[in-house]
């Protein structure tokens, strides 16, 4: 990921833990910065593309940090 550069993407596979099948339904993202307070994704919600796969396009302020760690959770 480039630091503080808009239009970049990150994904993430997720399963149901009840059984593990695919997951499939409403993802939140929650972004850490810099190993700061973890805080709510800012851009739009991550998008269901197939099998469980999530992906979301962080806003620019979100990348701008030297480490960055983005939690999916359904």
């Amino acid at each position: 990921m480039k630091k503080n550069t808009a239009s970049q993407s990150i994904g993430a596979q997720m399963i149901t833990s009840a059984d593990g099948t695919v997951f499939t339904g409403t993802v939140a993202v929650a972004v850490t910065i810099d190993n700061g307070t973890q805080a709510t994704g800012t851009a739009t919600a991550p998008a269901h593309e197939g099998n469980g796969y999530h992906s979301y396009s962080p806003s620019q302020a979100e990348t701008n940090g030297n480490h960055i760690a983005f939690t999916f959770t359904g």
